[in-house]
């Protein structure tokens, strides 16, 4: 079990070292610490009550959305996404585990830590086959793809602002919560279910492919590491 793991693991560019881009690792730098104050201020205002109204969700989305793009488009630079996946898994786990102990009424389940553990986890495999479609056709159709899938918890398929489908109820649990089909007493802090959040990571990764296909994007690239 274990070669076969490390055989579906192996990075094809595993002897050769990697281009790092600083500015991207600073950027994923400051959106995970970006995400630190957040919960910092959730904390004073909401947990503790100074300012229980305080409108938070915007901020929380925003936060959320830039590191899964960012994390997409660093995703090349990196190695070894087994033991990257399985302790990002291990983290997610853990905070689940110690808001469900300490703050019961702010529990935070598949938060986006679970998230990217399972997006390294199921990416790598097949980044190969990814990698054989064109940057741009590939952000376009992950871009379709998250827009499509991204009311999936409110069991719709939108498109363009109208409903052109709906999912039948016998899809949402708790048994589905990670995929993103929760129970309708589902309830989490964080949120980040691997639908549709799986193509905005590969928005991200495919943007990043897009600029390493095009002189004018390499020429860019040069400048961010």
């Amino acid at each position: 079990m274990e070669k076969l793991l490390a055989k579906m693991y192996e990075q094809s560019e595993s002897k050769a070292e990697k281009k790092q881009y600083r500015v991207l690792n600073a950027l994923k730098a400051a959106a995970f610490l970006n995400l630190a104050v957040f919960y910092f201020l959730y904390n004073i205002n909401v947990a503790q009550g100074t300012n229980p109204a305080w409108d938070y969700a915007w901020w929380q989305r925003l936060t959320l959305w830039s590191i899964v793009v960012l994390c997409g488009m660093t995703f090349s630079q990196g190695s070894n996404y087994l033991k990257w996946g399985l302790g990002l898994l291990g983290v997610g786990t853990a905070i689940s585990l110690c808001t469900y102990i300490f703050t019961p009424q702010h529990p935070i389940y598949f938060g986006i830590f679970t998230f990217l553990g399972l997006a390294y986890l199921v990416v790598q495999p097949i980044h190969w086959w990814l990698q054989k479609s064109p940057g741009s056709c590939g952000w376009l159709l992950s871009a379709i793809a998250y827009d499509l899938t991204r009311h999936l918890t409110d069991g719709v398929i939108i498109w363009q602002g109208k409903i052109i489908g709906h999912l039948p109820s016998f899809l949402y649990g708790d048994w589905n919560v990670w995929l993103g089909l929760p129970s309708a007493d589902f309830v989490s802090l964080e949120y980040v279910p691997f639908l549709p959040n799986i193509f905005l990571f590969l928005c991200g990764l495919y943007l990043f492919q897009f600029m390493s296909e095009h002189e004018k994007g390499q020429a860019y690239l040069k400048k961010l590491s």
